[in-house]
């Protein structure tokens, strides 16, 4: 084996270990989300485990209104 392969094959090992340290660090970055929604009669309520919070999950699946974030821990 060439020194040029053997470097090559050490620098994709160390690649993949990276990648998946990275992986683990953002996995533990998860928040709890409690969202409810704003009318009263509607009172829907979920629990999002996520890093972030997208625009399609403020919106109410039953009354299609704004909800409102009680938790964010």
């Amino acid at each position: 084996m060439s020194l040029d392969k053997w470097l090559k094959d050490e620098k994709a090992k160390s690649s993949k270990v990276n990648e998946q340290k990275a992986k683990q660090k953002t996995g533990s970055k998860l928040q709890k989300f409690i969202l409810k929604c704003g009318k009263s009669k509607c009172n829907y309520q979920k629990t999002l485990m996520k890093r972030e919070l997208s625009e399609s999950d403020k919106i109410c699946p039953r009354c299609k209104s704004k909800m409102k974030i009680l938790k964010s821990s």
